[in-house]
């Protein structure tokens, strides 16, 4: 059975359509503008390489070394070397899903045209996708500038046919040039340019970032689902709710969490939990179950904020330096250049003038010349002029910085900092402290329900206590892991260290800012399952009054994998049952047909 297949243009994926692609249930494919905007830009490439210009990237070294100019017949083994040598990335190796995504991305950056890698080349890493199989990327390496060079080689490195890659069938990483062969896939083989253009940009921080973001809208929907649940078996009120207390501080992710927990707690009317107390003899309810809609609306605005920074990054040209056709250029005048198209009239006008200039009050009265050397050199002046009018038009160049480089009919290379990392990397640091706080809150509420003289419940959640420990320690995994993000949430982005002999004198840290904020994602999820869990447990000794129709189906989710607490066995297990049912959207889904009223 063939599969759906994603277009990739360079222009339109989103995070959640990349972090859909790790399922390896779609292929993927280019648009045909972007095969014309690829083909396009490699004849700029092309046309360079055949005028023996020297441009850096293409047929100078890199770096430091970038004046350093390789001779014609070296300009693809310059490319396989800078490959081999940037493959110096360590630790773990990414997961193949996670490859998947990164390999992805960088299709979808060179689909834009701006890299000058060859389309065939292109093509052939759609098959290595499409396939499954999935170079060995080690994951620490990079500083996220300029670009995640290491771990792209890697990805490189394996489409080469050299490294490791993993086998779609085993599961084990093997000889890339071996699963290659297996699967009847040909191995890219990099011509000039081709071998920057796979490793110059911020795909690792983007594709890891994607993943992070599109986690965190998950989680923080089945947090707003725990605060409810947890808000109703402690005999909560949600008067706090109130659409007038929202109305008069409109911040968007307020009202949204405000009217969906409201939604989930009385639909229509209060549940039969609620009508057996009536808050009767309370004032206010804690800040953790009073000021959910403050704490985690700020939580959504920081995960939609991201969203839309990710977005654009990933549909970024983040390669140096970056291809131009003359058609793109012909209307642009970058600051700090004077970029000339060859135009007639303009050309004839500055001729007029320069010729204006030399005979400048001679007249038309012949009878004054009477130097015959003098009248020679005029003549010769003249002849000069028009001879530099008759030379093949180029594009007028007035160079400011450093390392540009113009091509008359083809197109303009040009260097600059699109692969700097410091967009991603500050992004995913304010998604990691936003996320944190979904935990930290949560912490507080599974602290309530587990605490006899705070929920008048009996202690941990457990008949018996004492022969039963309950929820006890599934409360110090939550208190373990809150503790950890903390930590984990600060910016990695405000770290920077100079590198490549002091040419590369700043840094984003955007790799570990990004793998940092998936590992807060990841013990969200487990802190929000805890919280499902414990209120779950709760609702057991309410028993035999009902909660509203939304959380009985958020309890009869949890119970179709996790029993009722009667006696103590193997926590572990539990939480993870629950975190899988939040990290797929089970639990999402089961509340999502309930909440219609919700602008969410």
């Amino acid at each position: 059975m063939s599969k759906p297949v994603l277009y990739l243009d360079g222009y339109s994926l989103t995070p959640k359509e990349l972090f859909g692609l790790q399922s390896g249930n779609v292929d993927i494919a280019l648009t045909p503008e972007a095969e014309e905007r690829i083909k396009d830009g490699r004849e700029v490439v092309d046309k360079i390489v055949e005028s023996q210009e020297v441009v850096y990237g293409i047929n100078t070294g890199f770096g430091l070394f970038s004046n350093v100019t390789v001779s014609p017949d070296k300009l693809g083994e310059l490319q396989v070397n800078l490959i081999r040598s940037h493959s110096s990335g360590v630790g773990e190796p990414l997961s193949p899903q996670r490859t998947r995504m990164l390999l992805a991305l960088r299709i979808n950056v060179l689909a834009k045209g701006h890299s000058g890698i060859g389309l065939v080349n292109v093509l052939k890493m759609i098959k290595a996708f499409n396939a499954g199989c999935m170079p060995m990327v080690p994951c620490k390496g990079t500083v996220g500038a300029s670009g995640d060079l290491a771990p792209l080689s890697h990805l490189a490195l394996g489409l080469m046919g050299e490294g490791k890659m993993f086998d779609p069938e085993t599961g084990e990483l093997q000889e890339a040039a071996d699963v290659l062969k297996k699967h009847n896939l040909e191995p890219i083989i990099l011509g000039a340019k081709e071998g920057l253009a796979m490793i110059n940009g911020t795909q690792l921080i983007a594709a890891l970032g994607s993943e992070a973001v599109s986690r965190s809208f998950n989680v923080a929907r089945c947090a707003d689902v725990a605060t409810a649940f947890s808000l109703e078996v402690l005999c909560g009120t949600v008067r706090a709710y109130h659409p007038l207390i929202h109305k008069v501080r409109p911040h968007v992710g307020q009202q949204v969490v405000a009217t969906r927990i409201r939604t989930l707690l009385q639909p229509d009317s209060p549940s039969g939990l609620f009508q057996s107390h009536q808050y009767i003899g309370k004032v206010q309810d804690a800040y953790s179950l009073r000021c959910a809609p403050q704490v985690h609306g700020i939580c959504n605005d920081t995960i939609e904020f991201v969203n839309k920074l990710l977005t654009t990054e990933l549909n970024s040209a983040t390669d140096n330096p970056m291809v131009f056709t003359a058609e793109q250029v012909k209307n642009e005048v970058p600051f700090g250049f004077d970029i000339q198209a060859a135009d007639p009239s303009k050309d004839s006008d500055k001729f007029s003038s320069e010729v204006a200039k030399q005979f400048e009050g001679a007249g038309d009265n012949i009878e004054d010349i009477t130097d015959l050397e003098a009248a020679k050199k005029e003549i010769a002046a003249l002849r000069a002029t028009v001879a530099e009018q008759n030379k093949p038009k180029k594009w007028g160049f007035f160079k400011k910085t450093s390392d540009l480089q113009l091509q008359s009919d083809h197109g303009v290379i040009m260097s600059g900092g699109n692969f700097h990392g410091e967009y991603p990397a500050k992004a995913l640091d304010y998604l990691a402290i936003g996320v944190h706080e979904l935990s930290a809150i949560s912490e507080r509420r599974i602290e309530r329900l587990v605490n006899p003289s705070l929920s008048g419940l009996p202690a941990f959640l457990v008949q018996d206590g004492g022969f039963n420990s309950g929820f006890m320690i599934a409360h110090c995994t939550a208190a373990a892991l809150v503790s950890e993000n903390k930590v984990l949430t600060h910016p990695a982005s405000v770290d920077s260290i100079s590198t490549s002999a002091a040419k590369e004198d700043h840094v984003s840290m955007g790799g570990f800012a990004a793998r940092k904020a998936l590992e807060v994602v990841d013990h969200v999820e487990i802190v929000i399952a805890i919280e499902v869990l414990c209120a779950c447990q709760a609702m057991e000794f309410h028993r035999p009054l009902k909660t509203t129709d939304a959380l009985e189906a958020v309890h009869k989710l949890v119970r179709s994998e996790v029993e009722a607490w009667d006696g103590d066995r193997e926590m572990w297990k539990d939480i993870n049952a629950v975190k899988a049912m939040i990290y797929d959207g089970r639990l999402w889904s089961t509340v999502e047909p309930f909440l219609l009223r919700s602008p969410s």
